[in-house]
């Protein structure tokens, strides 16, 4: 069992700089499972946790905080997750005209890229098991496939799922 205070900076510092979301996946996994704190098999689970509950995509955090640190881990998860766009809101409200500027726009498109490759290192990460020898064909053609239907927005995510847990339940042995 970890600080409480401790995991609450770790949580802090994924939120403020994660852009929401799962834009802070890999910065938890550096100094959560990178250090010996949670294992990957957790993450993992946090992230089944959080995508089975309702409501938005950043509620794994709890169940990773909880993991890592139990009830105080999770209390410290849910304070970090939601002090920074608690203090966001104001700034936004103060700011907002220079926050339509085109170098803001850009800054922010930036930044949202730099967080694309950092989630697609991650799911590579996390895609090869300790224990096994490395990534099957089927992986990456599954990956690929999903990612060019995605872009197009032809068919519901969904039934990506579905066949992904299809390829999955047959291919994955």
């Amino acid at each position: 069992m970890s600080d409480p205070v401790a995991l609450f900076f770790i949580f802090l510092k994924a939120a403020a700089l994660g852009m929401g979301g799962y834009g802070s996946l890999p910065l938890l996994r550096e100094d959560l499972v990178l250090t010996g704190l949670a294992t990957d098999e957790q993450l993992i689970q946090a992230l089944a946790v959080g995508r089975f509950s309702t409501g938005p995509n950043g509620t794994y955090i709890l169940s990773l905080g909880y993991f890592v640190g139990g009830i105080g881990g999770a209390i410290a998860a849910l304070i970090a997750s939601c002090l920074p766009p608690l203090v966001m809101v104001p700034l936004v409200a103060v700011a907002r005209g220079r926050l339509l500027s085109p170098g803001f726009a850009g800054f922010n498109r930036g930044v949202l890229l730099a967080i694309s490759g950092l989630l697609l290192a991650f799911g590579l990460a996390i895609l090869v098991p300790t224990g096994r020898s490395g990534l099957a064909w089927w992986h990456i053609v599954l990956a690929l496939g999903a990612m060019a239907v995605t872009v197009q927005g032809r068919v519901h995510p969904a039934i990506l799922i579905g066949v992904g847990a299809a390829a999955g339940l047959l291919l994955g042995r």
